[in-house]
């Protein structure tokens, strides 16, 4: 099994991301599994809609999406349209893609947070009206079901079951959690650049190379770098960073 991953900033580039190495070919094999994000969809959305959406920050400084009800909202239609746009570029390609919602069968089960934490004015404010999440399982039987119609291109919306409402969850986590559930022997993140050093993409990188080289990846990258060490100490034999510029295999 091969679980693919499609960031947000990759979806609004995908042609270009398309003819990426080794990609459109992994996405042909009958084994693959894809999750997208869709950040920038949810911006674009929120934009248009005039509905204000809040950064915050968290006191260990990672950046975040305040989501309120509205937010939610907006999140979920935003994710429907990504979803619908990525499997309409598979299907045109020959591709038999099936697309649905992390919710759709509780495919994704989460649980809602019951307060995140942000600095604010310099002082740590709880916030409790969030409707973010943590993944808590994947679905592995309605999976195995989904994948008798053709490719999963599953959009990263969990659902938790105890509140029954639909969760703002991480897509690099959702996808993290499917290979693990799915004993997936390759996870791929496909985003915009693959990991630079010093200017130059970092082809190959074993675990115990991570520290020295984790102080070059900031935001999102470091995100994933995180989150490939998890995954191949869990069992996951390689992660691939896959962006425009090349390709980082960790193994």
């Amino acid at each position: 099994m091969r679980v693919v991953k499609i960031g947000g900033a990759a979806l609004v580039r995908f042609e270009e991301v398309w003819a990426s190495d080794g990609l459109s070919s992994s996405l042909r094999s009958p084994d693959t599994v894809v999750v997208h994000g869709g950040s920038r969809h949810v911006d674009e959305l929120s934009r248009k809609l005039g509905v204000k959406v809040e950064r915050l920050t968290s006191p260990s400084g990672v950046t975040f999406r305040r989501t309120t009800r509205e937010v939610l909202d907006v999140y979920l239609a935003a994710m429907m349209r990504a979803n619908r746009e990525l499997v309409g570029f598979l299907q045109a390609r020959g591709i038999n893609a099936v697309g649905v919602m992390g919710i759709e069968h509780e495919l994704v089960i989460g649980r809602r947070k019951k307060l995140v934490k942000a600095v604010i004015d310099g002082k740590i404010v709880a916030i409790r009206d969030d409707y973010s999440g943590t993944v808590e399982k994947i679905n592995v039987g309605a999976l195995m079901e989904l994948r008798k119609l053709g490719l999963p291109v599953i959009a990263s919306v969990a659902y938790d079951p105890v509140e029954n409402v639909p969760l703002n969850v991480d897509g690099d986590k959702v996808a993290y959690h499917m290979a693990l559930a799915t004993n997936a022997r390759e996870l791929v993140f496909v985003s915009d650049s693959a990991f630079m050093a010093d200017g130059s993409v970092v082809e190959r990188l074993n675990l115990n190379e991570l520290p020295e080289l984790l102080g070059y990846a900031k935001g999102g990258m470091r995100k994933k770098l995180m989150m490939a060490a998890k995954a191949v100490e869990s069992g996951v034999e390689r992660v691939v960073i896959q962006g425009l510029n090349g390709r980082t295999v960790i193994t």
